[in-house]
């Protein structure tokens, strides 16, 4: 629901259609892996790095692809997912296609056990609520009427001054972050 609602942001809000939100997910399932693997298992550490991380890739895809329109956008999107997963399954140090081994759960402190299925059930369903309610503000927000007036038409929105390059970019780069929150968990919730 997450990954579907970060989509939506972009897609539904936006207007921009995006068939490479894939990559986003992927890179916070990855680098939250890897962080366990590598020794930090704090949730707290790991799962914001995969929302950074994937937030840096959309903002990287998003500055060359949001300077085509159309089906142009779609398939640069489509190529640079590809990209991405030939990227990861080359990474033999990381399981390559195999994927990544988890030995645990990320722990989130608390005396929450995330290992234990009903917690972290619960932990999942109430990040899920908070952002349904933050990505709710957004979209009632200025920026969300911006983003809204820019799918509609996009030419009288710059025509009236906003810059819909950056918009539109802004919103593509919140879109990948979330998504590599969903990422996150399903890596810790596979383990």
């Amino acid at each position: 629901a997450i990954a579907a609602t970060s989509l939506n942001l972009v897609l539904g809000y936006g207007g921009m259609i995006s068939f490479g939100h894939a990559a986003f997910v992927g890179t916070g399932a990855y680098v939250a892996s890897i962080a366990i693997a590598e020794g930090v298992a704090s949730a707290w550490l790991g799962w914001p790095a995969a929302i950074l991380a994937s937030a840096l890739l959309a903002w990287a895809i998003g500055a060359i692809s949001l300077r085509t329109r159309g089906v142009y956008f779609i398939m640069i999107t489509l190529a640079f997912a590809q990209k991405m997963f030939y990227l990861v399954n080359s990474m033999k140090a990381y399981g390559g296609d195999e994927g990544l081994t988890l030995p645990r759960r990320a722990s989130l402190g608390f005396g929450l056990d995330l290992g234990n299925e009903l917690v972290f059930y619960y932990v999942v369903l109430a990040i899920l609520a908070a952002l349904l309610y933050a990505l709710h503000r957004l979209v009632h927000s200025r920026f969300g009427r911006v983003i809204q007036a820019i799918r509609e038409n996009e030419t009288r929105a710059a025509a009236i001054g906003y810059p819909v390059y950056r918009y539109k970019l802004l919103c593509f780069v919140i879109s990948g972050g979330i998504a590599g929150l969903p990422g996150a968990l399903v890596a810790n919730q596979s383990v």
